[in-house]
């Protein structure tokens, strides 16, 4: 079932539902360059909106609007890559954790982060009394878990370690920088996108000005022009959807991956399906936080934990509670 690392921790585990075995040095070499790819991936679509855009509006004005979108994708690159992690836990409310008030979490984390062969990552609480944790950073030196006040009363020793053993799964992984750029991606879209509309309101597409043309090239001008203006459109409404979707899809691949290499640092899927089972029956007060770190919870704090959809963050709780008890 296993093939154990240097750190004891296995390299390679097995799918407990499809059988499939998987290399989680590959899977972590993969994470890497595709975080890098993505970071490449955003400048060169942004570049293709802002040549867009200038065709649209004033093909003199292209170096400027390449240069816009080229600026704005690096910059929300450097963002997630640097300050992802202190933004996230701005934005969920987490303040760190201390060994006088949190021993008891300061204690579990330290002996996962010894079998899962990682430094002890920064600890942050957060003061909610639903269930619930996630992970963040763009590598095993600079990570931070932050755990809801109701997680670590809810718990018991051992589904305390499952889950932050799924957590520190998504650091080893490299899970955390990946989703993080990702996230950017579809972020400095957006924000294009919104600047965009702006113009549109204030008839910054007026028509070309740029190419306006006498006798017979008018009507090719306006051809080449409107088909400019299909491909922004197209750019604009549908990559963000496109680029959400993908976050999501992969967001959900990479929790059932979690799940397994938590259950395989602590020896004991038990411990995380139980957890996961408390975290389902769970009816208290929700944990609310913005929209944009929802995905990075262990389990959604808002959405019903068994849906089964294209725009869910997660996967459905009790195929994952299957999924560890066929381990």
């Amino acid at each position: 079932m296993t093939s154990p690392g240097a750190s004891g921790l296995p390299n390679v585990i097995t799918d407990g539902a499809t059988g499939r075995r998987i290399s989680l040095l590959d899977w972590q070499a993969t994470n890497r360059r595709m975080s890098w790819a993505l970071g490449l991936v955003m400048v060169a679509l942004l570049g293709a909106i802002g040549y867009l855009l200038a065709q649209v509006t004033n093909p003199d004005s292209a170096v400027f609007f390449v240069s816009l979108a080229g600026v704005l994708g690096a910059g929300q690159t450097v963002v997630a890559f640097w300050f992802g992690d202190q933004l996230a836990l701005g934005a969920a409310g987490a303040r760190p954790a201390t060994k006088d008030e949190h021993r008891y979490l300061v204690n579990v984390t330290e002996a996962v982060a010894i079998g899962a062969g990682v430094p002890t990552p920064k600890l942050y609480v957060i003061d909610s009394p639903a269930p619930n944790a996630f992970a963040t950073g763009r590598d095993p030196q600079h990570a931070s878990i932050a755990v809801t006040r109701g997680m670590i009363d809810m718990l018991d020793r051992q589904e305390l370690e499952g889950v932050v053993a799924h957590e520190m799964s998504h650091i080893k992984n490299y899970d955390i920088r990946f989703m993080s750029m990702l996230a950017a991606t579809v972020g400095a879209i957006v924000i294009l996108r919104d600047l965009v509309l702006r113009w549109f309101q204030f008839g910054a597409f007026g028509g070309g000005r740029g190419r306006r043309s006498s006798g017979g090239d008018r009507g090719g001008g306006n051809r080449g022009q409107g088909i400019m203006v299909v491909l922004l459109i197209v750019l604009l409404v549908l990559g963000p959807i496109l680029a959400t979707m993908l976050r999501l899809a992969v967001s959900r691949r990479r929790e059932f991956l979690a799940d397994a290499t938590g259950a395989y640092i602590t020896r004991n899927p038990d411990g995380l399906a139980s957890a996961l089972q408390k975290l389902a029956a769970y009816q208290g007060e929700g944990l609310q936080v913005s929209e944009g770190v929802r995905h990075m919870f262990i389990v959604n704090p808002l959405a019903r934990h068994n849906a089964v959809d294209l725009l869910a963050t997660h996967p459905p709780i009790e195929e994952r509670i299957e999924r560890l008890h066929r381990m």
